[in-house]
């Protein structure tokens, strides 16, 4: 009984897009499994979708929707079904499709980099990335936040050097306080691992006296900012800093920890590991996706 409560919505469904089809003079065709695969996204019917998506990108070898087509099986495959593996396989073969089209394949090529980097792939998104960094056209914005995922990764494989450069090259293009100021934590990160100390509390100390910096910009920066003055054996400023983060740091327990411990840490010192944008490289989400309406993680 169960089943026929699950079917019979696809197949009214279908009817419907089907019969729409009919009316404008087309039973069959590319079009009809475009409106198809349209509506059961929509609707939440994504291995409906993702077959109809299919069917059209076979029929239609020239079709204008097919960017669309693409995106929306990466979509389905990377967080419906938490398919990475074929997520990937599908931007490649994407990405030399639009190989000559540089403006449609940017963000195909960050979402292969953002994929490979997920899989721990760094070196492929690194190239994916670089790819992704030679067709923003002139575009900043795109660039500097291209470069800003290459030197987090850079930074990942030991290669603080070349994240310096990018970090340092991002700062100056930001046309915005946000991202200049996330870039700036990042670069103060990146210092911090060499325990270059002085350089990390100048770059937090002009992210801190930027007055539109995004409030958990300013939070992550002054727990980093406590532990350069705690490794340079400043305790008072470090307690003052650390502090200060009572009734803003997202875990208060960590805060209490640390001003528990403040002077006790050796010099393997940890990072602050809470990074900008780490939702977003979130693995997704479990491939037992039944033939039925499924919600989006």
């Amino acid at each position: 009984m169960s089943l026929n409560r699950n079917i019979l919505p696809i197949c009214a469904l279908v009817l419907a897009v089907f019969l729409a089809a009919c009316d404008r003079g087309a039973s069959t065709g590319p079009q009809v499994d475009l409106d198809i695969a349209r509506e059961a996204y929509l609707s939440g019917y994504f291995l409906e979708a993702e077959t109809a998506y299919e069917r059209y990108l076979q029929s239609d070898p020239q079709g204008k929707h097919r960017l669309e087509a693409w995106t929306r099986l990466v979509e389905i495959c990377a967080g419906v079904k938490g398919d990475a593996p074929k997520a990937v396989t599908l931007l490649e073969t994407a990405t030399l499709e639009y190989a000559s089209r540089p403006k449609e394949n940017w963000p195909l090529l960050f979402r292969l980099g953002e994929l490979y980097e997920q899989q721990g792939s760094r070196k492929k998104a690194l190239d994916a990335w670089g790819r992704c960094l030679d067709t923003t056209g002139g575009d900043v914005a795109r660039a500097v936040q291209v470069q800003m995922r290459m030197a987090m990764a850079d930074r990942a494989l030991g290669k603080a050097d070349l994240a310096v450069d990018l970090l340092t090259q991002s700062i100056s293009q930001a046309a915005d306080v946000e991202t200049k100021s996330r870039a700036l934590y990042e670069l103060a990160q990146t210092y911090g691992m060499s325990w270059n100390w002085p350089k990390v509390k100048t770059i937090l100390e002009e992210l801190l006296a930027m007055e539109k910096a995004p409030q958990d910009v300013k939070v992550m920066g002054t727990l980093l900012l406590a532990d350069a003055y705690e490794a340079e054996h400043n305790l008072p400023k470090a307690r003052e800093l650390l502090t200060s983060l009572k009734e803003t740091y997202p875990n208060p327990e960590v805060i209490i920890n640390r001003l528990a411990t403040l002077g006790q840490h050796n010099e393997s010192l940890p990072m602050v590991k809470l990074q900008p944008g780490d939702a977003d490289r979130e693995t997704a989400p479990s491939a037992n996706v039944r033939r039925r309406r499924v919600s989006p993680k």
